[in-house]
């Protein structure tokens, strides 16, 4: 039976602790210690020094008890969004929130502490498990860094389940879209407003021309397009030299992002040189999308476990992105499993107690039926 008390007491020690991304060091010293005192076999990666942070990905190793030769793959993030510098988690009829001055970081210590609470019951027990890998992560919530720089490959598991999704307990994100975005900027021609505008190009009026032929917002059932921040000028009296713009794109079908990329490229292009002006861009692509097809192992595993829990098995498609894309762009069919965080990103942010021991009893039945 899960410890209720327990996970509630460390989820609530976690979200204390400050750990934005790229500064999770006490964060990663308090997880290492609590895997070592389990007793699995931790180590520390040096994804850190890949991006300047101050810690890397945690990864702890239990080896399998039993005749169970399958290797699994246990995943959530330790990095939170800002404000985090002081949380303070408040308790009210079985939901955790914070006091309103800051995110409360379920996302994703709730992740963690339904992990934490896993591996403690299997010790506790004495229950029969594959080997499972616990990948704590850095920089989530800025690229996907730390999952980006982990070399899971060299723990070969068969399959990841990554605790990093709204929803409830047996909600399932199967498949997420393929990503872009990056800076555009139109260079113009500054000039004296009141005195010589003729003599000037203005950069906004480019950029506004080219961006009504753009196709943004909902482009299709499958994709999107989007212009999220807008800068630039000097004066109000100088004709704009300058504007940039930060753009994304997501879409489930990569083929047609790359189609919608190429032709907003294309549309910048010929209006700047309509008007005279310069067009630069720096659009990368983020992370690649990922389906995992019904019927598949991974999947098959889920169902049953939601069953043997009578709980509801649902299976979803995602618009943003995870860990659990960049897994699977590595080759291991992974999925992102529901732990009721509500919310996330707002100092509204939420989650029922309920459902963080419901995602764990999902963990111990994914385990049971592996």
């Amino acid at each position: 039976m899960i410890n209720e008390q327990r996970i509630t007491d460390n989820f609530l020690d976690m979200v204390k602790i400050p750990s934005p991304s790229l500064k999770e060091r006490v964060m990663a010293d308090y997880v290492k210690a609590e895997l070592e005192k389990i007793g699995l076999e931790v180590t520390e990666d040096n994804a850190g020094e890949s991006c300047n942070g101050n810690a890397g990905n945690i990864i702890g190793v239990l080896k399998a008890k039993g005749s169970n030769k399958k290797k699994v793959l246990f995943s959530a993030h330790m990095d939170t969004v800002l404000p985090c510098d002081k949380i303070t988690p408040i308790i009210e009829d079985g939901i955790i929130k914070s006091d309103g001055t800051s995110v409360l970081g379920g996302d994703d210590k709730a992740g963690i502490a339904a992990i934490l609470e896993m591996l403690k019951q299997l010790k506790e027990n004495n229950l029969d498990h594959p080997e499972i890998i616990v990948v704590f992560s850095i920089a989530e919530e800025i690229g996907l860094l730390g999952a980006r720089a982990m070399d899971v490959e060299k723990y070969a598991p068969d399959f990841g389940i990554i605790i990093d999704s709204g929803g409830k307990p047996g909600t399932v994100t199967v498949q997420a879209p393929f990503a872009a975005k990056g800076k555009i900027e139109i260079i113009g021609k500054p000039a004296h407003a009141g005195l010589e505008p003729e003599n000037g190009i203005n950069a906004l009026v480019v950029a506004s021309h080219a961006i009504t032929k753009l196709r943004l917002g909902r482009v299709d059932e499958n994709t999107t397009s989007n212009i999220g921040v807008v800068t630039g000028g000097t004066a109000v009296n100088i004709v704009m030299p300058s504007v940039s713009m930060m753009y994304e794109a997501r879409s489930f079908d990569g083929k047609v992002l790359d189609e919608l990329l190429s032709e907003t490229k294309a549309i910048f292009t010929e209006t700047a040189k309509e008007f005279g002006a310069e067009f630069k861009e720096e659009i990368v692509k983020g992370y690649d999308g990922f389906k995992i097809e019904a019927g598949s192992e991974i999947l098959r595993v889920l169902e049953g476990a939601c069953k043997d829990i009578d709980i509801e098995y649902k299976p979803m498609k995602s618009g943003g992105g995870s860990d659990t894309n960049i897994y699977n762009g590595k080759g291991i069919p992974s999925v992102n499993l529901g732990i009721g965080m509500s919310k996330v990103h707002t100092k509204e942010e939420f989650i029922k107690i309920e459902d963080m021991v419901g995602c764990t009893k999902l963990l111990l039945s994914i385990i049971d039926k592996i």
